[in-house]
């Protein structure tokens, strides 16, 4: 089997669109993809049958859409395997995804004792600030990347931010 082409390409914030192509396949049964979150320990996602014989190209493609909240990168490589059993591994490919694009905030409009933020980067400190950017209260993302956000008791109602990393979302507070 002749490997010509594998890539690795965000399709959203938790998608991943992996392509790859081969130039001819002699006696070849399948293609595992593997994805790691740290490019070192790696689990199979998917796996796509192979032509088996042919002398024609093809092109194969599997939609990663099952990424664990709060991913930012992601690694990806082709373990192929022949029908006798023969492997190898295609080149580790890097995905940088838009983790924080998928921010969500609920409820919104909230009121007290709070809201929750989830898809954040786990670990990042989560933090409300009013319109005159003080702080009024923050809370770290767990290893969902879900914050639970405590509004103060007597909290005016008006718009806050919240900020999870680079992103930031308008929160109603009733």
């Amino acid at each position: 089997m002749e490997l010509t082409a594998f890539t690795a390409t965000a399709a959203g914030p938790a998608a991943v669109r992996l392509a790859w192509a081969t130039a001819s396949e002699k006696s070849s049964a399948f293609f595992e993809v593997e994805r790691s979150p740290d490019g070192t320990s790696f689990a199979r996602i998917g796996t796509v049958a192979a032509a088996g014989i042919s002398s024609n190209a093809r092109h194969y493609e599997l939609l990663d859409a099952a990424l664990p909240a709060g991913v930012a990168t992601a690694y990806y490589r082709l373990r192929q395997v022949d029908i006798d059993g023969t492997l190898s591994y295609s080149p580790v490919r890097v995905v940088t995804l838009a983790a924080q694009a998928g921010l969500t905030l609920y409820p919104n409009p909230a009121t007290a004792p709070g809201a929750t933020l989830s898809g954040a980067q786990p670990g990042t400190v989560v933090t409300v600030y009013d319109a005159l950017g003080r702080l009024v209260t923050s809370a770290p993302a767990d290893a969902a990347g879900t914050a639970a956000l405590a509004l103060p008791t007597g909290l005016p109602a008006g718009v806050y931010v919240v900020r999870a990393g680079t992103q930031a979302l308008r929160l109603a507070v009733e």
